[in-house]
């Protein structure tokens, strides 16, 4: 056979490449493992893609989800798959793929537009199929195990939509005591301009006795023009509301003694001289909320859903005890 004598530079990069600042690196680019499940390492991608994962499918639970608990959502997937294999329980391909077209339709996507949105996610395809697929082998299992018992009776129903009226009774009661659903009154306001370039004392004072003319003569918002005939540059601003325990007290002590249709002022303004006119005074009451009871078949699913998520958790916390979890992060292991 033969063969080549390797050069002095040659052996000497040879060595260098088993160097520990090599292995180091090799290291450094090995994922972050933070437990072992069955021989089956999960690590921190496989959390933030779980993460990531429910987001898209919205499918979060109550009280939000982070990487702790994404790792027990992990953990308790290899428990299902595991079941589902001992009981072949899984569906098969056209089943998963009937399940994730429906998937996709109630998210308004079709099943490859689905697919390409977790991808830019960071989820493989094989990912979401395993997640459905599991979800799917362990209803199964546990619809066929507790059949008689995810049912909801009468009495069940009743007890539950009288919950939900109590709930919305006490919702409603607690927004209606908030102070800001008391009414508030708004004034409707107008600024009147008359813009002065520059700042000469004796320009100014002159705009300032048109303004008191304009004043004077304002009979009514929509009046404007008939005040200010004869007086140059006079300009309607901008209209707003404000809220009336806001405004400034002395302005608002000025504004009720004119009345509604009359101005305040004059006063300086950035562009000249201004006055404010009152328009209007009005009451707003918020809205009272308007909270709907869910129908008794809405309520009913309710009580049946409370039902199998108690029987399914009674199920994994025996079947986690069939699967070996190793923690390589402690912090990970107090739940």
């Amino acid at each position: 056979m033969a063969f080549r004598r390797l050069s002095s530079a040659a052996l000497l990069a040879a060595l260098l490449a088993c160097t520990p600042a090599s292995l180091s690196v090799a290291q450094a680019q090995q994922p972050n493992i933070v437990a072992v499940v069955n021989d089956q390492p999960i690590t921190e991608l496989d959390l933030t893609q779980r993460i990531s994962l429910l987001e898209v499918m919205d499918d979060v639970p109550r009280g939000g989800l982070d990487k702790k608990k994404a790792l027990r959502q992990l953990i308790d997937q290899t428990v299902k798959m595991q079941e589902a294999k001992r009981y072949n329980l899984l569906p098969s391909a056209a089943e998963l793929n009937d399940r994730i077209k429906r998937l996709a339709q109630g998210m308004k996507l079709t099943p490859d537009a689905l697919y390409a949105k977790l991808e830019s996610k960071g989820i493989s395809k094989q990912t979401f199929r395993d997640y459905v697929s599991t979800g799917m082998a362990f209803q199964r299992i546990i619809q066929g195990k507790y059949q008689q018992q995810i049912k909801a009776t009468d009495a069940e129903v009743d007890a539950k939509m009288a919950e939900f009226k109590s709930n919305i009774s006490a919702e409603t009661s607690k927004i209606m005591n908030d102070p800001r659903m008391k009414p508030i009154t708004v004034y409707s306001l107008l600024e009147i301009n008359l813009p002065v370039e520059g700042n000469d004392q004796m320009l100014l004072q002159s705009r300032f006795v048109e303004a008191t003319q304009v004043l004077q003569r304002l009979k009514g918002c929509n009046g404007l023009k008939a005040a200010s005939e004869g007086i140059f540059d006079v300009r309607k601003g901008k209209s707003f509301e404000a809220d009336a325990t806001k405004l400034p007290p002395q302005m608002k002590a000025a504004l009720d003694k004119g009345g509604i249709g009359r101005a305040i002022g004059p006063m300086r303004s950035k562009a000249g001289i201004q006055l404010i006119a009152l328009c209007g005074i009005r009451k707003i009451t918020p809205p009272k909320p308007n909270f709907t009871m869910p129908t008794r078949e809405q309520v009913e699913r309710a009580v049946i859903n409370e039902k199998y998520d108690k029987l399914e958790e009674d199920y994994l916390s025996t079947a986690r005890d069939k699967v070996y979890v190793e923690y390589r992060d402690p912090s990970y292991a107090t739940q």
